[in-house]
């Protein structure tokens, strides 16, 4: 028999800073659309490890806590310094930012759809290269997306 635990999510993401800090990866479900097409809510399962300063650069997907207090796993668009700008690959233009400190950990992996994409892989890197791009249209191809797969509420 399975036993379901549930907690909120500050005190969970702290645990999964803790295991982080011990070297240690973690895998979450994914929960949310903010990060949409490329993760899918309840479905894709991402894993998240460790960092070290050079890999905290534009295209890296990090799980941080943001200058607002909230947790969240999006992209990193820019770093300038000690600090990131983010934006979830679901959104047209609104970002968040927050410090190196802050950043919890960063993805290795996602399981989707079946197949699991490292974060290096080069499947990966080209599908982010090419969302990247497509930035000042992002709208369009997420207004078809979101269309095509009805997103039932949080």
């Amino acid at each position: 028999m399975t036993k379901t635990i549930l907690i909120d999510k500050a005190t969970m993401m702290e645990e999964v800073r803790r295991i982080v800090a011990q070297g240690k990866t973690v895998s979450l479900t994914v929960k949310g659309y903010s990060m949409n097409p490329f993760m899918a809510n309840m479905r894709d399962v991402i894993t998240l490890g460790p960092w070290k300063d050079e890999q905290i650069c534009k295209g890296c997907v990090a799980l941080v806590k943001d200058t607002r207090g909230n947790y969240l796993i999006h992209r990193i668009i820019k770093r300038d310094g000690n600090l990131v700008t983010l934006m979830g690959d679901g959104n047209v233009a609104q970002t968040e930012t927050a410090t190196i400190d802050n950043i919890i950990a960063i993805m290795y992996e996602i399981r989707r759809k079946g197949r699991s994409y490292t974060a290096d892989s080069r499947t990966w890197k080209v599908y982010s290269w090419i969302w990247d791009k497509l930035t000042p249209v992002r709208r369009y191809p997420l207004g078809i997306w979101r269309r095509l797969h009805k997103q039932a509420p949080l």
